[in-house]
């Protein structure tokens, strides 16, 4: 089998930048863009991970036009959704929020960045935990009714109607506003208000109400986080600490200091980085996805060393500031120059190209791939492998030596056939031993080899689902107070510019660029003014215009409508969730044995030599709606069918928007633009008669078919 990898691009080889190892000592931090602070566009510092799901929960990664089971550890980011079928529970984590599905509920992620995490939630419950909530940063859930903003850290829970026309919000600790059409309600702990419509009309209200089952689970959840001894040696803004302390212990080690030495799911074989397999996901690139229930922080933070007879991974020290996500923090074994990347493996009974890495040690940098500013360079380096004297790292552009502290470990680097990497299939079975002939004489640099994604490396490793998330649910108009952010996923200059390089994999399919924004992400041409036109699916609300509606617990519009309803005290020894009229009626707790195959604790999902793990269970007999209209059935309605894909051949990429030292040349392979399915309509659900209704700006129009879209200009 013959496979080539073609890199002619100057920039590419820019960002493979060598580092020489230095000492723990003082340094100076010298940073090594490949683009200017003012061109660049920085990747965020921060994803949601999904790390425990029980049942059956799907999820469609954004720009992709199909569902899929999903899977342990992969990032998730700005426009992927998930699913929480009948029965099935969730919990994500973005920095030290958590993040918790109950059954039937539609959770699709608007906005991740540094400073923003805005969610949406069509239908079902979330409970959200923010435990710390710093200056200049917002948590806001979007949903049919209303746009709850976090204004403290707290315990947040929403309950979407399964026909979407009621909204019910608790707050257990912190406070919130709650933003509807020209208006803001504070709402405090202990409080739980069911809204309709739009305008912040109460249906119900009163005290937060007994714990139902959900909420017992929740609290079990935040009990594990508590006690985690790894919040010691670890900052819980990095995913997945929690999962360190029954699969490893910490040492004392005196160069690098508190370490962490897996001793669950490794062999005396076991090398970082091994077991697992690549995907691509926009902005970063090529992202390693671990097969190990705690596969998560070790992989995207801190580095690796081998210390003695085991490996153990280097945080570094608890620090103040923000840790900074990173796909892979690898090291990539290249080839005989810049024209080739890969090395020479034995592939089929012929020799064929590879791809070959293995994990950076301390002090040695990360090169993300393209486009990204000094100030990201210093962040996702210093920040992660800092030393307790603050020492930041020396960046040599070239390194004479080729020397990296990992690169000579028995079993540090594993090889796999390009086509396993590039189409996202397991590693292991794949890996391939490299001479120390090759491994002496080739290249290597801390950056990620330059060859475009093709249409599996988008969802390797994720099996197809039946059906995902009730297309009725999905396409519900939301009130938010700021715009969707445009999914990277949409605009991968990333992509563009590794296909604009040449490099491609033989037999792997033609790369893989996406370039078209869909219409349902325009944004406002001027978000402050009331004239202009809401992004598809979206009704926006001006915060800085909203009036306070109502006193603190007390009935904004409707007096009648919005009475608290009278408090029943249940008999002694009665359920709980009898204490609160009209709410539903508890069902016991399904305690029965789960069966083989359920994704009990943190085992990882689903894997190709695996047992099915994310299959639709049995729907789980508990109270899955906390309002008082919470006996309405969960009827799931049938999927609307998709638009067909289609895939249209250029002769060339299109001209990606940030600028590079040296632009392609126009002769280059073709490259696939993928075309978008057409958006759905987002109808809104019919709203209950109310007094004094105040008028409503109509939603934005549809979008039109074929991915197209028409600006609209302000009235």
């Amino acid at each position: 089998m013959k496979v080539s990898l073609r890199r002619t691009h100057a920039a590419v080889l820019s960002a493979i930048a060598l580092l020489a190892v230095v000492s723990p000592g003082w340094a100076q931090s010298v940073p090594s863009p490949t683009a200017s602070a003012a061109s660049a566009i920085d990747p965020p510092g921060r994803v949601a991970r999904l790390n425990y799901f029980d049942g059956s929960v799907t999820m469609e990664p954004a720009g992709a036009t199909d569902w899929a089971y999903a899977e342990l550890n992969r990032p998730l980011t700005t426009g992927d959704q998930l699913w929480a079928d009948s029965g099935a529970r969730g919990e994500l984590h973005v920095g030290s929020t958590a993040l918790r599905l109950s059954q039937q509920t539609a959770l699709s992620i608007v906005d991740i960045d540094d400073k923003n995490l805005q969610l949406k939630v069509t239908q079902g419950a979330l409970s959200t935990r923010v435990r710390a909530l710093p200056p200049g940063q917002s948590v806001e859930i979007d949903t049919p009714n209303v746009a709850m903003q976090a204004s403290s850290p707290g315990e947040f829970r929403v309950d979407v109607a399964p026909d979407g026309n009621s909204t019910t919000v608790t707050l257990r600790s912190g406070t919130a506003n709650l933003y509807g059409d020209g208006g803001v309600f504070q709402m405090t702990a202990g409080q739980q208000i069911t809204f309709i419509g739009v305008n912040l009309q109460q249906q119900a209200s009163g005290p937060a109400p007994a714990l139902d089952a959900f909420d017992q689970w929740v609290i079990s959840r935040d009990r594990l986080e508590d006690g985690s001894a790894s919040a010691r040696y670890v900052s819980r803004e990095i995913p997945g600490y929690e999962d360190l302390d029954a699969n490893g212990t910490w040492r004392s080690d005196p160069n690098y200091g508190e370490v962490w030495v897996p001793t669950v799911a490794v062999t005396a074989q076991w090398a970082p980085y091994h077991q697992g397999h690549w995907t691509w996901i926009a902005p970063w690139g090529w992202t390693w996805i671990d097969d190990a229930p705690w596969g998560f922080a070790p992989f995207h933070y801190g580095r690796w060393a081998h210390l003695g007879d085991a490996w153990a991974w280097v945080p570094g020290p608890v620090v103040v500031a923000q840790p900074v996500y990173a796909p892979a923090l690898v090291a990539f074994v290249g080839g005989g120059g810049g024209s080739h990347w890969g090395v020479d493996l034995a592939i089929g009974g012929a020799v064929g190209v590879g791809v070959a890495w293995f994990a950076l040690g301390p002090h040695e940098p990360w090169h993300p791939g393209s486009g990204y500013s000094p100030s990201y360079y210093n962040r996702v380096n210093s920040v992660n492998i800092t030393n307790v004297h603050n020492t930041t790292i020396v960046n040599n552009i070239t390194n004479v030596h080729n020397t990296y502290i990992n690169q000579r470990v028995p079993g540090a680097i594993t090889a796999v056939p390009a086509n396993t990497f590039v189409q996202g299939q397991q590693v292991a079975q794949a890996s391939r031993r490299l001479t120390a002939q090759q491994i002496g004489g080739a290249q290597i640099g801390a950056g990620m080899p330059g060859i475009a994604p093709v249409r599996g490396s988008f969802t390797g490793g994720m099996r197809p689902a039946s059906a995902g998330a009730p297309a009725m649910a999905m396409q519900r108009q939301v009130v938010a107070t700021r715009a969707p952010a445009v999914p990277a996923a949409y605009r991968d200059t990333l992509a563009q510019h590794f296909a604009s390089s040449g490099a491609r994999v033989a037999g792997a399919g033609e790369p893989i660029v996406r370039t078209t924004v869909p219409a349902a992400f325009t944004r406002p041409l001027n978000q402050g003014a009331s004239a202009a036109p809401s992004p598809q699916g979206y009704r926006l609300v001006n915060r800085a215009q909203a009036r306070p509606v109502g006193a603190q617990g007390t009935p904004a519009r409707n007096v009648q409508a919005n009475a608290p309803r009278e408090e029943v005290r249940p008999p002694q020894g009665a359920h709980p969730a009898e204490a609160v009229q009209q709410r539903a009626p508890a069902a016991a707790e399904n305690v029965a044995p789960r069966p083989a195959g359920v994704n009990a604790g943190h085992e990882p999902a689903v894997h190709a030599e695996r047992p099915a793990q994310n299959e639709p269970q049995a729907p789980r007999q508990e109270q899955a709606m906390h309002a008082p209209n919470a006996q309405q059935q969960h009827a799931v309605p049938e999927a609307a069918p998709r638009a067909e894909e289609h895939e249209v051949q250029h002769a060339r990429p299109v001209e990606p928007p940030v600028s590079h030292a040296e632009r392609p040349q126009p002769a280059r392979p073709p490259v696939q633009q993928e075309a978008h399915r057409a958006e759905p309509e987002h109808p809104r659900p019919e709203a209950r008669p109310e007094p004094r209704q105040e008028p409503r700006q109509e939603p934005h129009p549809p979008a039109a078919k074929g991915g197209e879209h028409h600006d609209e200009q302000p009235k």
